[in-house]
């Protein structure tokens, strides 16, 4: 059998804002400006993440529409908003104060190379997953044990792919950070993640510095 090449056409998005569009825009951004986000382009954040729909379904898709996911917004610099720490309630679409005042720099110091930059950014939104709940509920499936935690963080790129693609369609930055210290990141006094959960993500969301003027 010979391998056969078939030659594709240039992929080009049609409109300035179909998915097309934010895919050829979407990039890393990490480095911030000092203007704040609105407490609106944060929502749409954090909504985007894994929020609910109109129609009662969610942004991102789950094994078993189980959504062991918890979204938590370590805000420091939003209008509108108290630094502090607040989870998201994706059911009533609400942020919960858990921690006040801003975290964002003792979070990004558990980080192994990225503090100096991203302390800046305006919000950090934090991922992280109940994996044995997901264990539990997957353990019929193989391999025994270890398929529920690879749900968990299938949704976490699902949910962080949502957040870079309206990101970019607000106009803001945003960058996804996964070298961090788990146990300092546990550690954290008082605490960031949700009792029992696993961190899997940090996501930085700001005004990119080349745009915020």
């Amino acid at each position: 059998m010979t391998r056969r090449e078939v030659p594709l056409a240039p992929a080009r998005p049609t409109t300035a804002g179909d998915l097309g569009s934010l895919l050829v825009r979407r990039r890393s951004t990490r480095s911030f400006g000092p203007r704040p986000l609105s407490l609106a382009q944060l929502t749409l954040m954090a909504w985007a993440a894994h929020g609910r729909t109109a129609d009662g379904h969610r942004t991102c898709p789950s094994a078993h529409a189980l959504y062991p996911l918890t979204l938590t917004v370590v805000a420091g610099n939003v209008d509108g908003l108290a630094a502090g720490a607040y989870r998201y309630d994706a059911e009533r679409h609400v942020l919960t104060l858990v921690a006040d005042g801003d975290h964002r720099d003792r979070v990004a110091r558990t980080t192994l190379a990225d503090h100096d930059w991203l302390r800046h950014a305006a919000a950090l939104l934090l991922l992280s997953g109940d994996m044995d709940t997901a264990t539990r509920h997957f353990a019929d499936q193989p391999p025994q044990g270890r398929r529920g935690r690879r749900y968990v963080w299938l949704e976490a790129g699902h949910a962080s792919q949502n957040v870079y693609l309206q990101a970019t369609e607000s106009g803001l930055g945003a960058v996804l950070v996964a070298g961090f210290d788990d146990d300092r990141l546990l550690g954290l006094n008082p605490a960031v993640v949700p009792s029992g959960e696993h961190p899997l993500a940090l996501l930085a969301v700001g005004r990119p510095a080349d745009r915020d003027q």
